[in-house]
């Protein structure tokens, strides 16, 4: 049987983006013994970005899209906190959780995303949509989507910009 090191340094991930998810990929594959990898998100699965294309094309089901936080904490052997960060005090190396007592970290990554306000005057056009946030904009993709299915609107889509994902 294997002796269990105590734990001696705490790494706090926040947010569940692609780069935690890969992290945690890494990490389950190669983890470094005294170290306790958390991970704080109010959501159990995030969306990953690089698949978007290939979902509005039709490629991929929004389920193939979607990354199981349980499952990939639970591989990496680190643990999932189902809550959202409050505060932190950098300068004490704690971060603050609703309802729990402050958490002490020696690395925290924030990885949280990002939300878009479309600049005026595309601000006015309810017909534009920014992709973030990404929940928000795949349920008015798949409006849109059924709406053309159905002949109810026209498939006229333009696309402005072209971020990395």
């Amino acid at each position: 049987m294997q002796q269990q090191l105590p734990i001696t340094r705490q790494i706090i991930l926040i947010g569940g983006g692609h780069t935690h998810a890969l992290f945690l990929s890494k990490w389950g594959m190669n983890p470094i013994p005294g170290v306790e990898v958390s991970l704080i998100s109010p959501l159990s699965e995030t969306t990953y970005t690089g698949m978007l294309p290939g979902f509005l094309a039709g490629h991929y089901r929004i389920d193939e899209i979607h990354i199981d936080l349980v499952k990939l904490c639970r591989f990496a052997g680190a643990r999932l906190l189902m809550a959202s960060v409050e505060d932190i005090e950098a300068c004490r190396n704690l971060i603050h959780v609703k309802d729990r007592k402050p958490l002490h970290y020696d690395i925290a990554s924030v990885d949280i995303g990002v939300t878009s306000k479309l600049p005026y005057p595309l601000d006015s056009n309810h017909y534009a949509k920014t992709i973030k946030p990404l929940t928000d904009f795949i349920k008015e993709w798949e409006h849109f989507f059924s709406q053309v299915r159905q002949g109810l609107t026209q498939p006229n889509v333009a696309v402005i910009g072209g971020g990395v994902g």
